[in-house]
């Protein structure tokens, strides 16, 4: 495929727009566990980012269906498009379960969670600026800082939900903080499965 012809920016362009969406939610949801006193603010203006995130999809999708030869292969374009919206999706639902989990006190897990996830997006962010500069090594390099995160966000649910099975008495409150723990670990998942596919398109390019 040949990089750099005109109608190649529009993806470029969405994509970076779409991972500094991510990067904007996850400051705000850092700025959220601090204390939690404002969580239904917080998960509006969320759930309004989650909803930018979802046009940023459908044009990605409608320029796929509209454009004959793509900048790269349309799987990929699909891919990180689909990749980049779990991400949000999922740090939007777990701002939800604050409010409706009545969750009135942060955690310091919680708060080492979201710097964990501002890290993640502002290296994801990195990471699509450079591809769209067609900076490979760049991209190598984030994708194994991002790994890094992951493993860090998994190394600190097991000590999260460990902490709640020693310590917390009331079971309804370890079941809903067991699962905040483990869903803002699969957030980082989701971002590993897009460094994934990131790593993905430098083989086929670099």
């Amino acid at each position: 495929m040949i990089f750099n012809r005109s109608k190649d920016s529009v993806f470029y362009h969405t994509l970076v727009e779409a991972a500094s969406n991510i990067v904007e939610a996850m400051q705000l949801f850092r700025q959220n566990v601090e204390t939690l006193q404002h969580k239904e603010d917080y998960a509006e203006k969320l759930k309004d980012l989650e909803n930018k995130g979802d046009e940023f999809t459908h044009i990605l999708i409608r320029e796929l269906n509209s454009t004959f030869v793509t900048p790269m292969d349309r799987e990929d374009i699909k891919e990180l498009a689909i990749k980049l919206d779990d991400i949000l999706d999922g740090v939007e639902a777990c701002a939800s379960r604050f409010v409706y989990y009545n969750v009135e006190k942060t955690t310091p897990y919680l708060m080492q969670f979201a710097e964990l996830l501002e890290k993640v997006a502002e290296h994801l962010q990195e990471a699509f600026i450079a591809l769209q500069k067609r900076e490979f090594p760049t991209i190598q390099n984030l994708v194994v800082e991002i790994n890094l995160v992951e493993n860090q966000a998994d190394r600190l649910m097991r000590q999260s939900v460990g902490s709640l099975f020693e310590e917390q008495k009331d079971p309804v409150e370890l079941i809903k903080m067991k699962e905040l723990y483990e869903k803002l670990e699969g957030v980082t998942d989701s971002a590993e499965d897009l460094a994934d596919v990131l790593e993905s398109v430098v083989m086929k390019y670099a």
